[in-house]
Order: C-alpha cells, then structure tokens, then sequence
C-alpha cells in the first residue's frame, strides 16, 4: 500500500506516453526554443524531446481532470515542475544503475503484457505506439527503467519503514476524535414522488398511492415486496434498503422520523421535498467509540504510509544534494 500511493507520483511520469495517449502534439511548453539539452546529472544529458514529452503528458493530464490550474495558466511553473521530475528520474535511476538494481526480463514482460492488455491487445498498443513514434524498444527501455527505481526506492526506502505497537497506540490514544462513531440507524423507505410544482390534484394522487401502501403493509404484507412494487426510486430493487446513515444525511423531515422510531416500526405517512415516505427502522446503532483493535491495522498502515513519505522525500533530497545538477536557461 506504502508503495503504491508514494510511487504513482514518483513513477507516473517515466513512461509520459502511457498516461495520456491522447495529448496534444502542441503545447505551451513547447512552444518557443527548447534546447537540445534541458540539463544535465552528474554530466548526463536529459533531452529536450523528454522535456517536450512530458509536458505535454502533464498539461494533458490536468486539462482532462478539469483542474482549476497551472496547465493552462501558469506554464511556468509546469516547466520548473517537468524539469525537476526530470531531473529526479535521472537522479534515482544512476542510483539504481550504480547498485546493480534493475528488473528482471520475465518482470519486464510481465509488466508489458499487463499493459498491452490494458490497452485492449497488442495491436492496439502497436498503433499507440506507431501514433507517438514510439518503438517497442524505446517502450521496453522506459519500462526497465521504471521497475529498476521502483525496486530502489522498495529496498532503500519502503522495505525499511517500521512502525511499532507503541507508536500505533500512542497515535489512537491522541487522536479520540478520529475513532469516535456516530449514532446510526439503518432505514427502509417506500416513497412515492412528487415533482417540484406539482398540482393539488397530483400530490392527492401520490398521497392515495402511498396511504394504499400502508393498507397492505397493515395487512400483514412484506415491506420489502412492497416497496419493490411501489417505491420510485433507486432502493426499490432492494425493498426499500438505505443501509445505515448518521444525522445530517438525509432532509430533516425523514431523519427526525427515522431516529424516532423503535426497530421493527413503520412511520405514518412523513413528507418531504422529494414525495411521500414509509419509513421502517431496521436497526439502530449507537454512538460509540471504535475499539484500539478494531483500528490497529489501519492505523498501522498510515503511519507506515506517512513514514515512507517522509523518508522519500529524505532519501530523493539526498541523493539529489549529492549529484551534480546544471540546468539550461530556456
């Protein structure tokens, strides 16, 4: 887990092409005189093409996730970004390179296959390929890469994280907020809707539909078998069931009748905005506080995560501190 969330930022962007296939071909990084040479790492060039490359994957990729954001706006700072990842790319992978770290050939093939299977097959991947002028070379090449910093940063980092019982108890124990459960119920609903502006004679309508539904259910009729048949929105299909909700979740109307209710009663008819409701309390829950076991593990694993990104960025600063960095003016 550690690896996973830490790597996706430190790896997403050594293979630019996979993660936005579709980016544009022009940007505003690479417009203008980019060098031949971004810059250099220990007397290592670093392209001017990777540069163009990956700036367009990563206003790309913001463009398409509707971030309010420095891809369109600032340039800039997208450029300072590109060219830092860069040069932390090559930092690491020299490191990688000087411990005899790389991936495995059945590693790399496993690894391709996954991909090419991910973009639907292999001439998929082929014409993806073909589209970016990319070769399975050049593809194989970026991917060796990636696995052998992956496995640096698991043996010099992430594989050295521990957490320890004391720690993992001292976290519960400061923190009481974070394990503390609200009051919840769990709630069946029949509702019959009536829409914003309805007529006097619509809502009577609904109001007739929903008193019919509570003849039958004082008959002795399943709520849920009812509520499959009349209710009108998305819960119908599983009788009526909302699962459990706290206070706040839900219109004051319906949650002042819900947490009112004794287990295994029907409400009279309540009104909301949304129609009219039967309301079948299945289970209350109280508020309570979840037991130092019953969060162990997970608090475990969260400090595990927030150690290794710490430790990341320690090592990463490090190993950059000590390399001989010249970037280019452009």
């Amino acid at each position: 887990m550690v690896r996973r969330v830490i790597l996706a930022g430190v790896m997403a962007w050594t293979c630019a092409w996979g993660v936005s296939m579709a980016a544009d071909q022009e940007g505003q990084g690479t417009k203008g005189d980019v060098p031949k040479v971004v810059a250099k790492v220990n007397g290592k060039a670093i392209s001017g093409e990777q540069y163009q490359k990956l700036f367009r994957q990563m206003e790309s990729s913001k463009g398409a996730e509707g971030q309010p954001g420095k891809a369109p706006s600032d340039p800039q700072a997208i450029k300072e970004q590109v060219l830092e990842r860069l040069i932390t790319v090559e930092v690491l992978s020299q490191k990688a390179e000087q411990l005899k770290i790389q991936a495995e050939p059945q590693e790399l093939d496993q690894k391709i296959q996954e991909i090419q299977e991910s973009m639907g097959g292999e001439q998929a991947m082929k014409d993806a390929l073909k589209s970016h002028g990319l070769s399975m070379e050049e593809l194989r090449a970026d991917i060796k890469r990636s696995m052998g910093i992956q496995k640096l940063l698991d043996r010099e980092v992430f594989e050295k994280v521990t957490v320890d019982q004391g720690e993992v108890k001292g976290f519960y124990d400061s923190n009481p907020q974070v394990f503390q459960v609200p009051e919840q119920v769990r709630a069946r609903h029949i509702i019959v809707r009536v829409k914003e502006g309805a007529t006097e004679v619509e809502k009577k309508q609904a109001r007739e539909t929903i008193q019919k539904a509570a003849e039958r259910l004082n008959k002795g009729e399943s709520f849920e078998e009812v509520a499959k048949e009349v209710s009108q929105d998305g819960t119908a299909q599983r009788g009526g069931d909302l699962g459990y909700f706290s206070r706040g979740q839900m219109v004051p109307e319906f949650e002042k009748v819900a947490f009112s209710l004794e287990k295994g009663k029907v409400s009279p008819m309540v009104e909301t905005k949304f129609g009219y409701h039967l309301i079948k309390l299945e289970d209350k829950k109280e508020a309570r506080t979840l037991g130092f076991q019953e969060v162990e593990a997970k608090i475990a694993e969260f400090l595990r995560q927030r150690k290794g990104e710490e430790q990341l960025k320690a090592y990463v600063d490090g190993l950059r501190g000590q390399a001989k960095i010249e970037r280019a003016s452009f």
